[in-house]
């Protein structure tokens, strides 16, 4: 891939100095990022949208708090992905911001957070590969479902010190057939979306829908968890989270690992970069290309706070995108309405 160093982490060399110069070097292809749907005629201010996300995030929390689901629990699931998806399909970009800037950021309420971004993904991911519409629909209701059967252990993982302890590590190893069972529980009646989560963290190869869709989770629940921050370690940044979960055998990405890529973008919105130029910012936006978002400087070249933050392009030269860097490299938390400005 032409803008990450994602085949040499494979390799286990660290991030290059220049991601876009060793890329280049290298040759290898450029991955174009996916093209965003058309702004809806009456638009949502960044701030109504982000207060409507931000509900979104109490509903998640407090359905997945739930450890003995019913029907009325299950109507309620399939109502908050619709929401969700709807909100996110109008707008993306600003969604998946939301979205893994929290999860890079925040380790609290980790698993309602994580539910909800693996359910935006996963549906931009089905949309991509042109499932139908009911399919799509079905890979973000079993992306924001795949780990109930561990809601209350992520949270507590999140925020732990201490290491596993084998009683967690026997819930991790059974939350999916767990988290299957719940379904089935609360009245999810769809064979292939319940099968899916139960095969997530095993996904086997072949044509049959359920295997596809687990495989699809797989690699969302894996890229979105190898961004996430914890109490007890900063969050990947997008080259080493797109190493894990986007991959194969070869060095490079598959199939599956390309698409998630062109979706998100090489460096999604909410995550940190530093530019050629030596400034800090957020990405806000995707790009036309993945290796080309649109970001918010937060801090000059020399170490200064920007305030407010200032748009870049990364298309041009001067401002491309050298690597990815975490955020306690920045060190600068501006509100989120303040950063999305600068986004246009």
């Amino acid at each position: 891939m032409a803008e990450t160093d994602v085949a040499a982490a494979a390799s286990g060399v660290a991030e290059p100095a220049d991601e876009a110069a060793a890329a280049a070097a290298s040759g290898v292809v450029t991955v174009d990022a996916a093209p965003a749907p058309a702004r809806a005629p009456e638009a949502l201010s960044a701030r109504d949208a982000l207060d409507a996300w931000d509900r979104l995030r109490v509903q998640a929390v407090n359905l997945l708090q739930h450890d003995e689901p019913d029907a009325a629990w299950g109507q309620r699931l399939l109502e908050l992905a619709d929401a969700l998806c709807r909100l996110g399909l109008r707008y993306p970009d600003l969604g998946l911001y939301y979205l893994l800037n929290e999860k890079i950021n925040v380790p609290t309420h980790y698993s309602a957070t994580h539910a909800m971004a693996c359910a935006l993904v996963a549906r931009l991911l089905a949309d991509w590969l042109e499932w139908d519409a009911a399919a799509a629909a079905r890979a973000a209701c079993a992306a924001f479902s795949m780990n109930v059967g561990m809601t209350r252990l992520q949270d507590q993982l999140a925020v732990q010190d201490a290491a596993l302890s084998d009683t967690q590590r026997e819930q991790i190893g059974d939350h999916a057939t767990r988290g299957a069972q719940l379904l089935e529980q609360a009245g999810i009646d769809d064979e292939v979306w319940v099968q899916a989560v139960r095969s997530h963290h095993a996904p086997q190869p072949g044509d049959d829908a359920a295997q596809q869709l687990a495989a699809l989770l797989q690699r969302v629940d894996v890229y979105v968890a190898k961004l996430s921050r914890r109490r007890t370690r900063a969050g990947l940044t997008p080259a080493l989270a797109a190493r894990a979960a986007c991959v194969g055998d070869g060095g490079r990405p598959d199939e599956l690992g390309a698409a998630l890529l062109r979706v998100v973008g090489l460096y999604p919105p909410g995550s940190y970069v530093e530019l050629a130029n030596g400034e800090l910012g957020v990405v806000v936006r995707r790009g036309e290309r993945a290796h080309e978002p649109r970001v918010a400087v937060l801090r000059r070249a020399d170490g200064a706070y920007v305030s407010p933050p200032k748009p870049r392009d990364t298309a041009q030269a001067a401002f491309a995108v050298r690597r990815g860097v975490g955020p306690d490299r920045v060190r600068a938390r501006h509100g989120h309405v303040e950063v999305l400005r600068a986004a246009g």
